[in-house]
């Protein structure tokens, strides 16, 4: 919020002060800004300037040149500018080298001794920037009175290089592109079948461990965990009650298990509901053959780890009695992990080609990719209308979180051709996505879209934007605190 404000202040507070009404205005370095603005981008630089109108034989007022770097966006601060005019006979006037009069602007005075048409060449040269810019044509008249008035802009934005040069400030090109066919989706990030597991106690008893594991603490399969003291009263052995108990718990989780293994064949549960079906059941096993070999009060059957990971949970605690089945510890696996997806229902029969997406997740605007799909759930969820997927996503450096939240851009095969900009050059304002287009070096416009699909980092639009048109990719805040000025700015401006 104090970012924002600040910016705010600062954009507001320079657009007071720096702009005023009329068609040339002098700064505090005694050059005008005012008459013809011409601005012209090459790979390396983008170059804005206003000149006066130039009359033969005159020395001109100042004009005022700004070069910007377009590998950062920040003005040229050292080296030289000249200016070439270029007759069709292939003369040229040329001015000396110039420094900049203060940090990526220069202010050349020109006299050039014969009326006419001349191609303007403008040459940086520099530790910062080498570049060679045709800046077009510009007329030198014979006379004042020959040159025509400029005509003021109707309905721009000014946004000062003064503004744009202390910011983050960028703009690229619109450009036709093909991007991949692509859908929304909310989701979230979970652990993969067979990362996470629900550890129990084996028997009914007390539990006995001296340093047993807690929470974010790793584990290894077959670790033991703890160990559950054998029922029993006063040293008496095992009863045949025992024996009998054990078996019919035996008996029904046989049953469970066999139930859940035809439930996974056919993708109804994940495979960690059968990994816990089975666990349970060799525990119970087990326990069965400690109390055949003549088990009594004070034996114990151990506890433990089915799976590596990290302990994510630890409900037992040391001395505590529990019964059969209450859980103890859970354990998750953070390297291997899934997204899943909430397709809508609209979607469905696409998304049940899915194969890869781009998402970000809650806190953080970096961008991960889930590639592979793992599952598909084969219907709708009646309550949310949305068909969840499964995504494989790599996570080698540990900063994705099961229960994480995702907002994702899924890919559904195929390519759409289009006029492109970045998805950062789209901004919502009242529930309307628009863009700012740099029509000049300090000028601006808004731009209503529609767009169409996305592959998260360029998108088509269908309206709103013409190819070659330099969209605002970073800054565009700025300059929409910079458009709420605008009747307040004429086309001469102070720098």
């Amino acid at each position: 919020m104090r970012s924002l404000l600040s910016l705010s202040c600062f954009v507001l507070a320079t657009l007071a002060v720096g702009c005023t009404g009329g068609t040339a205005a002098e700064d505090d370095h005694g050059h005008e800004h005012g008459g013809t603005a011409v601005t012209v981008w090459t790979d390396a630089s983008e170059l804005f300037f206003e000149y006066p109108t130039l009359v033969a034989g005159q020395t001109s007022e100042p004009w005022a040149v700004h070069v910007t770097r377009l590998s950062d966006f920040a003005p040229m601060t050292e080296g030289n500018l000249r200016l070439r005019f270029e007759r069709r006979d292939g003369g040229a006037f040329v001015t000396e080298p110039l420094p900049p009069a203060r940090p990526g602007i220069f202010t050349p005075t020109p006299t050039i001794p014969e009326p006419g048409i001349y191609r303007l060449v403008v040459e940086v040269n520099g530790p910062q920037l080498t570049d060679r810019i045709v800046a077009g044509a510009v007329q030198v008249f014979t006379s004042e009175d020959e040159a025509p008035h400029p005509p003021d802009p109707v309905g721009e934005i000014t946004f000062l290089k003064e503004q744009q040069w202390p910011i983050a400030f960028m703009v690229e090109e619109a450009e036709i592109r093909e991007v991949e066919r692509s859908i929304e989706a909310r989701g979230e990030v979970i652990p993969a079948a067979g990362a996470e597991a629900v550890v129990t106690a084996p028997v009914d008893g007390i539990v006995r461990a001296s340093r047993p594991p807690g929470e974010g603490q790793s584990v290894r399969a077959g670790q033991t965990l703890a160990a559950v003291q054998l029922p029993g009263a006063g040293g008496g052995g095992v009863t045949a009650a025992d024996l009998v108990s054990v078996r019919a718990r035996i008996e029904e989780l046989e049953r469970e298990t066999a139930r859940v293994e035809r439930l996974y064949a056919v993708e109804a549960v994940p495979q960690t509901r059968l990994l816990e079906s089975r666990h349970a059941l060799e525990t119970a096993q087990a326990e069965l053959a400690a109390l055949r070999g003549g088990g009594a009060a004070g034996d114990a059957i151990p506890v433990t780890a089915p799976i590596s990971g990290v302990v994510a949970e630890r409900m037992l605690s040391p001395g505590a009695r529990v019964v059969a089945g209450q859980p103890l510890y859970r354990i998750v696996n953070p390297r291997n992990l899934r997204l899943r997806l909430d397709i809508p229902a609209r979607y469905a029969a696409e998304g049940l080609d899915a194969e890869d997406a781009v998402f970000t997740v809650e806190g953080g605007d970096r961008r991960y990719r889930a590639e592979g799909r793992v599952g598909a759930a084969p219907v709708i969820d009646p309550n949310t209308r949305t068909l969840p997927v499964h995504l494989a996503v790599p996570s080698e450096d540990g900063t994705l979180r099961a229960g994480m939240l995702a907002d994702a851009l899924v890919f559904l095969g195929g390519r759409e051709r289009g006029m492109t900009i970045p998805v950062a050059a789209v901004q919502e304002e009242d529930g309307q996505p628009v863009a700012y287009v740099q029509t000049g070096g300090e000028s601006f416009a808004r731009r209503p879209l529609r767009l169409g699909p996305s592959d998260g980092e360029f998108v088509i639009v269908e309206s709103g934007i013409e190819a070659g048109e330099m969209v605002v990719t970073e800054g565009a805040y700025a300059v929409h605190l910079a458009s709420l000025n605008t009747s307040e700015i004429g086309h001469g401006h102070a720098h």
